[in-house]
Formats: structure tokens, sequence, C-alpha cells
């Protein structure tokens, strides 16, 4: 699979009322569950909560359609500016 960083921008206040109201009914085994398949795995997100509609996230897919696609509905919550990383430098401490 290949890496991608994907911002997703919720397109309104009723989309980030949407969003954060679907998390507070879903633990993180939950979302986890529900963001990874055979096409693409979730990996991490930085946001920072309601004070912005920008979220940062860190996918494993097969291509961006995969990302999409495992979004589903949510997705159209987000304009999606998904991003191949192809270079990753892991820097350990």
């Amino acid at each position: 699979m290949k890496h991608y960083m994907v911002t997703h921008t919720l397109k309104s206040d009723e989309a980030m009322e949407a969003y954060f109201q679907a998390l507070e009914t879903m633990s993180e085994a939950d979302i986890r569950g529900a963001m990874k398949n055979d096409k693409a795995s979730f990996q991490m997100q930085w946001n920072a909560g309601k004070a912005d509609k920008v979220m940062f996230c860190w996918w494993k897919a097969e291509s961006p359609e995969a990302i999409v696609e495992t979004l589903g509905d949510m997705a159209q919550l987000f304009d999606n500016d998904i991003r191949e990383m192809p270079n990753v430098y892991d820097f350990k401490d």
C-alpha cells in the first residue's frame, strides 16, 4: 500500500456538527474498525476539534479512490485533498 497525507476540510458548520456528533458515539476501536479494509487503512489524525474545520490524516491505501470509498458517506462532509507521499522517513528516538 502507498502512503497518503490527506487534508480533510469540513464543508460547513453543519458538517462539523454532524462529524463530531458521530464521533461522540464511537470508541477509538469503532473508528479504527470502520476506517480499515483491504484497500485502505486510516493510520492517524491531527485536528483542533471544533476550533478549526481542517484535519490532517495519514492513510495507507491502494489509491485515493480507496480512501474516499472507505470514508463512505462521511467523505461528503469534507473537501478531501489527497496527496501521495512516496518518500517516508521514520526518525525514531
